[in-house]
């Protein structure tokens, strides 16, 4: 096993862990006190909508950003 230190792997471990956070804080704000800890499922679902979200909007960047360069060229290519 390769136990070389990736600050990419650490990165993206330190960036969940504060999803994790803030999703516990959230739902405790919203639910009451201790409601995050006792329903773990709802941790887990709230987790996966904001990967779905981040997801979604990293797309939508991309898209944006990759037409906005299309349309810069489109005279160089096309005349």
């Amino acid at each position: 096993m390769n136990r070389h230190f990736d600050p990419t792997k650490a990165a993206a471990v330190e960036t969940v862990a504060e999803y994790l956070k803030s999703a516990r804080a959230a739902i405790d704000a919203e639910l009451g006190e201790g409601y995050a800890a006792a329903n773990p499922e709802l941790v887990a679902a709230f987790l996966q909508a904001s990967a779905i979200e981040a997801a979604v909007n990293a797309g939508r960047i991309a898209s944006r950003e990759t037409n906005e360069t299309l349309l810069k060229l489109k005279p160089r290519l096309f005349g």
